[in-house]
């Protein structure tokens, strides 16, 4: 520890290196009688703590102490001023100028020796903080490295998280396309009894006509013979039934067909938009209802949706990209309340949209377990999750808010009280970041 000792009077100087000497420590020090040599050395040395006089000849110990701090950082050099002019504003005149702390003349060997005690101290507190700011700063350039190798790979991860959706998804969407699909097969094998059955009511009637058209001569009592086994078995197979039941079957199959074809549409432009980057004028309600086409199976048995759509303009956007964003809002706001094990009463979530002069919004509430004050800052950050070990990589949000900000122009922010559930709202331009990026 370098000390320096700046005072016109050779007593006080021995005084206070005998002070400091009787401590026992490991003390380099150096005495100077003016406030010139003081800052010659000053310059020149790294010097820990300096014992200054006010007042004396040539420039002042105020002098001595604008130099100090004029080209030395505050916490480089500890100045303790010492003075035996009973006038506050010399002390506050010192503090001003960056003294750290003073003694009055006589100088007393016990204020003097804990002051500086406290000196040590807290310069061996600066030390420390030092080399933890220049480990900090190493680890730092590393950080900037790695954050560099991660933007590479940032396209790759993206692409990830969305097959990983879609895969997560397939499962769901299968047992959707099973449902009408199932009613389909099971019509068209009822249809296939009924053509057998009408193969033989036609084969009756086709006797019929074949005696009535046959050159030899017609037996009338044959024919009503022929015509009352028909009646019989048209009877006998509920043929008034059958011609009943027909329509109606192939009412059911058609729709159950639109059905299977709309959510395969819906799942094939979902997959396939965003990665072409093409981007159109769409509807956001349109694009919600498609999403939750998509995502049903993960709410139908255990979520109502509760719809609130507005009259909203239509949006330049890419339109399988917003969809991503919705998804994943609603895949999380599933999970979330599929999370409350007791949970004993129906689940909501609720979606809204509207318009203002300049932006369309969404929101998406639900009634879930919410999420906590802490993470709110932190959800749009990649690779955050809540979430248990491989059930989440903390991507979705964070491509969220890179579609919706960086590449459309809008916003995102979520709201939310921990047990009242969360809302995740996003508002887009009218006039898109997109557009104006192709004029």
């Amino acid at each position: 520890m370098r000390i320096l000792i700046v005072d016109d009077s050779p007593l006080i100087c021995r005084q206070i290196n005998e002070i400091i000497n009787s401590m026992e420590m490991n003390w380099e020090i150096w005495m100077v009688d003016t406030g010139e040599k003081a800052i010659e050395l000053i310059d020149k040395n790294d010097i820990d703590i300096v014992f200054l006089d006010i007042v004396l000849p040539g420039i002042s110990g105020f002098d001595v102490l604008k130099f100090v701090r004029r080209i030395k950082e505050y916490g480089d050099v500890y100045v303790i001023v010492m003075t035996s002019l009973d006038d506050d504003e010399v002390i506050k005149e010192s503090f001003s100028l960056g003294a750290n702390d003073f003694i009055r003349k006589p100088i007393n060997q016990v204020e003097l020796t804990y002051r500086l005690r406290a000196a040590v101290r807290l310069r061996n507190y600066q030390y420390l903080y030092k080399s933890a700011l220049n480990d900090l700063q190493e680890k730092n350039k590393e950080l900037i490295e790695l954050t560099k190798k991660l933007k590479e790979t940032q396209d790759v991860l993206i692409q990830n998280e969305k097959m990983s959706a879609i895969g997560q998804l397939a499962a769901g969407i299968a047992h959707e396309i099973n449902n009408p699909l199932g009613f389909v097969i099971t019509n068209i094998e009822t249809l296939g009894k009924y053509i057998e059955k009408f193969k033989k009511i036609i084969e009756e009637y086709d006797k019929v006509s074949k005696s009535i058209c046959s050159d030899n001569q017609i037996d009338m009592e044959g024919v009503i013979e022929n015509c009352k086994r028909i009646s019989e078995l048209k009877k006998q197979l509920k043929f008034d039934f059958m011609v009943e039941d027909i329509d109606q079957l192939l009412d059911e199959t058609m729709d159950g067909l639109r059905r299977v074809s709309h959510i395969v549409q819906s799942l094939k432009r979902f997959a396939r938009s965003g990665l072409d980057g093409q981007a159109s004028y769409e509807d956001l309600n349109d694009i919600i209802e498609e999403t939750l086409l998509i995502a049903r199976n993960e709410l139908k048995y255990d979520i109502e949706v509760i719809k609130e759509y507005g009259e909203i303009r239509q949006i330049y956007c890419n339109r399988g990209e917003i969809g991503q964003v919705i998804l994943n809002i609603l895949i999380n706001a599933a999970q979330a309340i599929k999370s409350q094990p007791n949970r004993t009463q129906k689940s909501h979530i609720w979606i809204k949209t509207w318009e203002d002069s300049d932006f369309v919004y969404c929101s998406i509430k639900d009634d879930g377990p919410g999420i906590k004050r802490i993470y709110l800052n932190k959800i749009f950050e990649p690779f955050f999750t809540t979430k248990d070990v491989g059930k989440g990589t903390g991507l979705g949000l964070s491509i969220s808010y890179d579609i919706i900000v960086n590449k459309h122009g809008g916003d995102i922010w979520a709201e939310s009280e921990e047990g009242s559930g969360a809302t995740f709202v996003f508002k887009l331009p009218i006039r898109s970041k997109l557009l104006e990026n192709q004029i």
